[in-house]
């Protein structure tokens, strides 16, 4: 028995953010949900898989868009010309009243608000046996894996179950633990909700795959699907990683340099060095050691110049593009200890006026005893002492 497990595709992603992309990267970001599904479909036909499981939201909210619906139902009756049957619920963003499959092709089995069961039997006549239901509402609070029933004589049974594993506090996603799902004796279940791929127990597998494609910073590195195969008695899960694009986070160091072209060619330098034979990149990126840089330099950095210029620069490069450029500075500003005295002197001279004080003492002065102390304190002492404390060092 071969079959994809996979979830959270969560087609129609808006991707916030990233307004000053180039129109064709835009494009390819905002796609990238949806080609990642594709693919899944795509490598489901060429490996002639039994089914695909998808465990809860296909779609990014329960108001779908009719291009996100035309393209799901195509992807299906792809599935379909091939004879691979698919088996699919809702979750808690795409949540509905599920009565039929709808549109959907009759390859796809829908399963309802209740936990349900099918079975179906495989070329090898093994018999396969897969619980699992669809959200309602948003939020499922009360456990559901109870409702599951236990495996009975089918020579494989899945349980499909888009939820979160219990907290202390706010379980609003069909809470369960995993020592529940190891009682039903299932020989794997398939996850949906979390979108870190991961594995939470390896006999048997009970997996999130995690969704296909990273949709913000949050959900950096590789994102694909589990192939699962079958194996003496066991199902064996395969990581395969599908996404268009992916979130990463790099640091590079600051060479000593007085020319902005030369500090550019070498973060661009540094990113192609540390992103080789990587898919397409969306890099967060952090310059370490910034105060080798001369001021005017660092000045560019943080204004958003140079952040601009390098998006420019590597908009048609295929293989990255910066959303965004911080900085990380040591000791860049001098200690309160270093001013010139006639700064501090200055600055008292602005801050402790008597208008000020009246009006920062202000609540202070509704008592009597406190009051005459304000009135009688001398101005003079009082921007002594304060400058004192601000240049005391720790």
């Amino acid at each position: 028995m071969r079959f994809i497990h996979t979830a959270d595709l969560h087609l129609d992603s808006p991707f916030l953010g990233l307004t000053s992309m180039p129109k064709p990267l835009w494009e390819r970001v905002h796609s990238s949900t949806f080609t990642a599904f594709q693919k899944i479909v795509d490598d489901a036909i060429a490996l002639k898989v039994d089914f695909v499981l998808i465990s809860g939201d296909i779609y990014d909210r329960d108001q779908q868009s009719i291009a996100a619906t035309d393209f799901f139902i195509k992807q299906c009756e792809r599935l379909n010309q091939a004879h691979i049957p698919v088996y699919l619920l809702y979750g808690n963003h795409d949540y509905q009243i599920v009565q039929d499959a709808g549109e959907l092709p009759a390859n796809v089995h829908v399963f309802g608000n209740r936990v349900t069961t099918t079975t179906l039997t495989l070329a090898n006549h093994d018999s396969v046996a897969i619980s699992g239901f669809s959200y309602d509402q948003r939020w499922i609070q009360e456990d559901q894996v109870q409702k599951y029933p236990p495996k009975r004589n089918e020579t494989w049974h899945i349980g499909m179950l888009h939820g979160a594993v219990r907290q202390s506090q706010d379980n609003h996603y069909a809470p369960f633990t995993t020592d529940e799902l190891i009682a039903k004796k299932y020989d794997y279940w398939a996850l949906g909700h979390i979108h870190k791929h991961q594995i939470l127990n390896e006999e048997p597998p009970i997996i999130y795959s995690g969704n296909p494609q990273g949709r913000h910073k949050n959900e950096a590195g590789q994102h694909g699907y589990y192939l699962v195969e079958s194996q003496g008695n066991k199902l064996v899960p395969q990581f395969k990683p599908v996404a268009e694009i992916e979130w990463t986070s790099l640091t590079v160091n600051a060479l000593p340099t007085s020319s902005l072209a030369e500090v550019e060619r070498s973060l661009a330098q540094a990113i192609d060095d540390k992103l080789k034979n990587a898919p397409f990149q969306l890099v967060e990126l952090t310059i370490a050691n910034i105060e080798q840089l001369s001021p005017t330099i660092r000045h560019l950095l943080a204004n958003g110049d140079v952040l601009e210029h390098l998006q420019d620069q590597n908009a048609d490069n295929g293989k990255w593009w910066i959303y965004d450029l911080l900085l990380h500075q040591q000791n860049l500003l001098p200690s309160m200890t270093d001013l010139d005295e006639q700064y501090w002197q200055q600055a008292a001279q602005e801050v402790f006026t008597p208008a000020n004080i009246a009006e920062l003492t202000k609540s202070l002065a509704r008592d009597a005893d406190l009051a005459a102390k304000l009135t009688n304190l001398d101005l003079q002492q009082l921007k002594q002492a304060t400058t004192q404390l601000l240049r005391r060092e720790d």
